[in-house]
């Protein structure tokens, strides 16, 4: 690393940076002055300018996952390990096209706008938890981001969780559980726990797509679309569960981040909502990195890479880049694994922090008392 960086941002690297209380400044000289470079330390290439970030999220050689390790180590052998080794999102190639050109259209058919008015209907379930308080405790808070948005597309995708208060909880509890043990710094315990929770919400979401066999909406006309094309029902129910994860920590990190704003900024609160969040996202969005990984030699930015070499793309870098012509919300991703459900998150989040400011949750007094979780890409405040 050139001494003018190291000098001016002691202590930083590409993956504490996600934690950093202000990593911005030294995302920004990256970009500006080592856009792709090797960092020999963590044993990474890094590509840190929003051209290069587009070069390598869209590059055939570039995969999400080591072409030999489908799977986490951590997980291979489990229930956790099943259901991971079945997400589209996960996977690159021919075999999983069929299901993810159902996926894409089903999503892209998602009014945002629905989608925030069920996460208020979901809101009012979880209220009963909340009965008699007068203001919203952090403890509340954090509960809240991790579980409204995920209650929030279930209820669009029509699954039961409306009925009951707890049980609504549970589903929440075992997605984020099952989320927290696909992490790096998953102890083994949280991997026992993401294991029964793959386990778990298996059992939950067959006997919930039973109930609705006859029904209309998203998932039986998924389910029959699937069938017809001839895609394996565990694949369908593996990438309906991805759905409810993909809506767990990022959009838990979305809505957090939008209430540190507004806490930091009074004049964000005269602003639209769904502007603040469109800036967060931006400028300080939920998902900082990924990672893509070389199935055979290729020439990347300038580079020779080799086959297994993995390259960490820094999204927050070319979000806070400057380059006008490439700003954007790269946080979403580019190319064939953006995420699909940008607008939807968005609306999430944006509806997660306004039932929980209509709750008495104060952004300004959160902001003065938070940490952020333990993360190697994902940048989501806890409040204490």
């Amino acid at each position: 690393m050139p001494e003018t960086i190291t000098a001016s941002f002691a202590g930083i690297d590409p993956l504490s940076a996600v934690t950093h209380p202000d990593p911005y400044p030294y995302y920004r000289e990256l970009a500006a002055t080592r856009p792709f470079f090797r960092d020999e330390r963590l044993g990474l290439w890094v590509a840190a300018g929003p051209r290069e970030v587009a070069a390598v999220l869209a590059h055939p050689a570039c995969r999400v996952r080591p072409p030999a390790q489908p799977v986490p180590p951590a997980l291979a052998g489990s229930a956790a390990g099943d259901l991971f080794g079945r997400l589209i999102r996960m996977n690159d190639g021919a075999a999983h096209a069929p299901l993810k050109a159902l996926l894409m259209p089903m999503l892209a058919a998602v009014d945002p706008a629905v989608a925030a008015q069920q996460a208020g209907a979901m809101a009012r379930v979880l209220d009963e938890g909340e009965a008699g308080r007068v203001a919203m405790p952090a403890a509340s808070v954090n509960r809240w981001l991790f579980a409204l948005p995920v209650l929030g597309v279930a209820g669009v995708l029509g699954l039961p969780v409306a009925r009951d208060p707890g049980g609504a909880v549970g589903v929440a509890q075992q997605v984020a559980a099952f989320a927290a043990a696909q992490s790096p710094l998953a102890d083994a315990d949280a991997v026992r726990a993401g294991a029964d929770a793959a386990q778990w919400l298996g059992t939950w979401l067959a006997a919930s797509l039973a109930g609705m066999a006859a029904a209309d909406g998203p998932l039986p006309a998924l389910q029959h679309a699937a069938h017809a094309a001839g895609i394996a029902p565990q694949a369908v129910a593996a990438n309906i569960i991805g759905l409810l994860v993909q809506a767990c920590e990022a959009t838990a990190a979305l809505a957090g981040n939008t209430l540190l704003w507004l806490g930091r900024d009074p004049a964000a609160g005269e602003m639209p909502l769904a502007s603040v969040v469109a800036r967060v996202a931006q400028y300080d969005p939920p998902v900082q990195n990924t990672r893509r990984f070389l199935a055979e030699d290729a020439g990347l930015c300038g580079h020779a890479l080799k086959a297994g070499d993995a390259v960490l793309v820094l999204l927050a870098a070319a979000s806070c880049s400057g380059v006008a012509d490439d700003a954007r919300a790269w946080t979403f991703g580019h190319g064939r694994h953006a995420c699909p459900g940008d607008k939807l998150a968005q609306a999430l989040a944006a509806a997660t922090v306004a039932a929980l400011c209509a709750r008495g949750a104060e952004p300004a007094a959160l902001a003065r008392a938070f940490r952020y979780r333990p993360s190697l890409n994902a940048r989501i405040p806890h409040f204490l």
